[in-house]
This record gives structure tokens, sequence and C-alpha cells, in this order.
């Protein structure tokens, strides 16, 4: 970039989702710009949805001048009240733990714009009981005037004890409502529009920066495998997609599903 002439450069750039970057794409993205010390570079992170394992670093080491230039928006556009508050219980102790990132710095979400339904914690007694319940769910959401195109389905992993309930999943709604796999391959992922017709199939992780009216999250139990910090942010992240309406569906004798039936922010269904 820095052989690339002035004329062809930009007066401004705007980074979105930055927790997601490496720190020399920061140097890039500086270079980029006609003039690279007082150019217009605008930069938008939330530390808590930095689901990558990436190294730390400082604006300075990277040639950003940030001190002083740094504003907290703490105003939530997408969330209902109910839906931010249970996510946000789930990682607060994160927050708690990193607060003194300087870099990304935690900031809570105080303040959500609009009210609505409680999210749902459906208890089942197997993970093929989870896809029935989910199902039974979606018909009753699109027959309150949601379209199929509104709900995503998200889960973190698909493993040998998922593989069959997955395949069911997709067979009912394949008959049905129609669905769009996300994560099928790189064709899918690279091909994804919301003009698709079906339910959203997703990971966890592909959806971040993604949003929906409705969200079912799937085999919750999956977020209490590995480390801890990184499956919470896995969760906060998936939970957060909703923009309406949240249920998630857990399944098994799980330290980790019991201690979400604690949340005081989560109706538990069994």
């Amino acid at each position: 970039l820095s052989h690339i002439p002035k004329e062809k450069k930009w007066d401004a750039v705007l980074v979105d989702e930055a927790h997601t970057f490496y720190s020399n794409w920061f140097t890039g993205c500086k270079e980029a710009l006609k003039d690279p010390d007082n150019g217009d570079l605008l930069i938008v992170s939330d530390k808590i949805q930095s689901i990558y394992k990436r190294q730390k670093f400082t604006w300075k080491s990277v040639g950003i001048k940030a001190k002083g230039r740094v504003k907290k928006l703490k105003q939530n556009y997408r969330n209902t009240k109910e839906i931010l508050s249970a996510a946000w219980d789930l990682v607060q102790s994160l927050s708690i733990k990193e607060d003194g990132e300087e870099t990304f710095p935690i900031v809570k979400p105080s303040a959500a714009l609009r009210q609505g339904k409680r999210p749902i914690l459906h208890l089942c007694k197997s993970r093929m009981a989870e896809v029935e319940n989910a199902i039974a769910q979606i018909q009753q959401l699109t027959t309150k005037g949601y379209q199929p195109e509104d709900i995503a389905i998200i889960y973190r992993y698909l493993k040998d004890y998922e593989n069959e309930p997955f395949r069911v999943l997709t067979q009912q709604l394949k008959s049905g409502l129609g669905y769009y796999w996300v994560c099928k391959d790189k064709k899918n992922k690279e091909n994804y529009s919301i003009r698709h017709p079906g339910v959203r199939l997703i990971t966890a992780k592909s959806s971040l920066g993604l949003e929906f009216k409705a969200v079912i999250i799937l085999w919750v139990q999956q977020f209490g495998v590995g480390d801890e910090a990184e499956a919470r942010r896995e969760l906060y992240v998936s939970m957060t997609r909703a923009q309406d309406i949240l249920h998630l569906f857990g399944s098994g004798q799980f330290k980790f599903l019991k201690g979400l039936q604690e949340c005081d922010h989560l109706d538990i269904v069994s």
C-alpha cells in the first residue's frame, strides 16, 4: 500500500468489527489513507465479541494516534433490553477480569432502545428432542408473522452426537420452510445474502456481524466445552444476533447448563 500513488488512496477509512483484526491489518488501513498521519480513520470494536485469538498490541505500536480520541458507545440499537440483559449476564465476569485492556476496552451496553419478550431456555431430554422442539418453535414463529428468512438456527459445532439430529433438522426444514446452510462450505459462505429463502443455519463464529429477528440456539451445552472465556463470548455473540425473539435449547446433565438455569433473565421451560 505504501507504493500506491496518493491519488488512488482514500480520504477516509472505516474499520468495523475491529476486534477481529490482526495488528498489522491496522497498519495497512493507515497506509490506505492519502494522509496516513492525519487522515480520517474510524475504528469500531466490541471487545466482548472478540471470539478469535489475537495477540495484544497497543495503538501506538501500529502507528495510530488514539489517545484522547476514544469514545465509548453504550447505546444498543439491535437487541431488546431482555435479550441484552440475558446475554450480558454470561460475560460480565469476563469484563471484570479484562477491564484493564487499553486497545479494546470492555464497554457494558447500558441502554437498549426497545423492550420485548424474555429469552427462553428450553430443557430437553436429548439432542434430538432439542431439534424437535426447535422446529415446533419455528413453526409457531411463522404463524405469528415471521418469515423463514427472519429466523436463524445457531449452533457451535457439529460432531458425532449432533450429526443425526442435524440431518433430521435439515430434512424437516427442506420439506417445509426451506433453509440456507451458511456454513455448509466456502461457496455458501461467500454467496450468503439476505435474499436467500429459508431458515438460516449458521455457526456461532460465522454469525458475527449478522442479525435476525428471531434466533434459535441449539445444543447450548456446547458452549460449556473448552476455554471458558472463548465459549462465553461465542454464546454472547450468538444471543445478541437476535433482534426480537431468542430461544435456547439444551439437554443433558452438564454443569454449564445448570449454570444457565440460574440466570435471572432467562425463563426456563422443561
